[in-house]
């Protein structure tokens, strides 16, 4: 098996070779390219903010009120907020969306389309030493254009955004009208083909996405997500560096919906797909070497993510852990449990945990839950309301799931709002 290093958050693009598993046969070998390099080297020797041993919490902020902020839990369980104000004279952009750590640097994506209280920040995309946060570039919204496909336009990158992986500094790919690629040498931004529709057929002819930031990883070079829903069946893709357009698309055929993605430990990717107004969903175990699907599981419980872009299932230790409700802002209140499907016995546990039996206040989730492989625990950032122009402080619930039963160790409370991604930092190091 090959080296991997994922990332939460996500992305997936196509090898190929036909099969009876649906494998479309355009593309290139796994993460062929031009450029040699794998394009994350794992950060083991990083220290500072980029500790792998440490965990960074990107707020969103109040976006009427307050830019995006991040915390960092250091690896003795110290917190400290702030971190990226507390080293530069300035702040994050507005309304934050995403992070990526990759090559000595932190990549920090914001929408930027409100200017909170008045405050200057650093715009729509902030490139910051890994160490220390010290900022070294910033781009703003006004300065990301990339050539609109049927207009011939230069049209701005609008306020879509839903994730962000990094394979390099040359390859910042960004979830927003389709999947874009940025150079942060040059400014150079590009809309990948195979990645985007052309949706109302007038005058506008606009650029829609159909590839789901959730559970979007890096894996050996490449970056992987998944597609499905009005415009697309449910697919894998994969994205290569220097490649203007999708390198392999993988069928899967199950579910309309893409819940997110995440890495076993033997290295299977495992895609999870519903169908909205169904008690169940759907897993697709993938092998990337062989591009096949190896495995397909029914999972007798809804696996819908919050209405958030980080992934909606989370891997640890054999289990696949998950929260999910109906993807309706109605039932918000029910994403506040917390089951576990085990891959070995193909049992689901349902309702293992109750957020609100450990924090009253834990009514909505600000994201969706994350595990740390490294330490066995999973975060949960909860809050008691999710509203415009309404700050409501973050509680910060970390279980413990090295035993049977899951076990509160933590409750951080009054360190963040409105958490859009929580990042611990081993993610960006981790290899099975």
């Amino acid at each position: 098996m090959k080296r991997l290093y994922p990332y939460f958050l996500m992305g997936c693009l196509l090898l190929a070779a036909c099969s009876d598993d649906g494998v479309e046969t355009s593309g290139t070998e796994p993460g062929g390219s031009d450029n040699e390099d794998v394009g994350n080297n794992p950060p083991s020797a990083l220290t500072g903010y980029a500790d792998p041993d440490g965990v960074m919490i990107l707020s969103g902020g109040t976006y009427t009120l307050e830019n995006a902020f991040l915390t960092f839990i250091n690896p003795e369980g110290e917190v400290e907020n702030k971190v990226y104000a507390g080293a530069n004279s300035s702040e994050l952009g507005n309304d934050g969306v995403a992070l990526y750590l990759c090559d000595g640097k932190q990549y920090i994506l914001c929408n930027d389309w409100y200017q909170a209280d008045g405050r200057e920040n650093n715009g729509l995309l902030i490139v910051a030493d890994a160490e220390t946060l010290a900022k070294e570039k910033s781009f703003a919204r006004a300065d990301m254009l990339f050539q609109h496909p049927v207009n011939d336009v230069q049209e701005e990158v609008d306020t879509s955004l839903g994730g962000m992986a990094v394979l390099d500094e040359h390859n910042v790919f960004i979830f927003a009208q389709g999947v874009l690629c940025f150079d942060s040498t040059t400014g150079e931004l590009k809309l990948i083909e195979g990645a985007y529709d052309i949706g109302n057929a007038g005058a506008a002819n606009t650029v829609e996405s159909i590839v789901s930031s959730r559970g979007a990883m890096v894996v050996d070079g490449c970056l992987y997500a998944a597609t499905g829903g009005f415009w697309s069946t449910t697919a894998l893709l994969e994205f290569a560096k220097g490649k203007d357009e999708v390198n392999r698309r993988l069928e899967l055929g199950r579910g309309d919906l893409v819940s997110g993605m995440c890495l076993a430990d033997d290295g299977t990717l495992i895609v999870a797909t519903y169908t909205r107004g169904r008690d169940s969903g759907y897993l697709s175990f993938i092998d990337l070497d062989s591009w096949t699907v190896t495995d397909r599981k029914t999972i007798p419980a809804n696996i819908s993510p919050a209405l958030h872009g980080n992934s909606g299932i989370t891997y640890l230790d054999g289990y696949i852990y998950f929260t999910g409700a109906e993807e309706s802002a109605f039932t918000m209140a029910s994403y506040t449990t917390l089951s576990r499907y085990s891959i070995e016995m193909g049992r689901v546990e349902k309702d293992i945990v109750d957020f609100k039996s450990d924090e009253p206040d834990a009514r909505v989730l600000d994201c969706n839950i994350v595990a740390d492989r490294n330490s066995g625990y999973i975060y949960v950032a909860t809050s008691k309301e999710n509203w415009e122009g309404v700050t409501s402080d973050t509680h910060m619930l970390v279980y413990d799931c090295n035993g049977d039963t899951p076990r509160l160790v933590r409750n951080l409370s009054n360190v963040a709002h409105s958490v859009k991604g929580i990042y611990p930092l081993s993610v960006f190091a981790w290899q099975p």
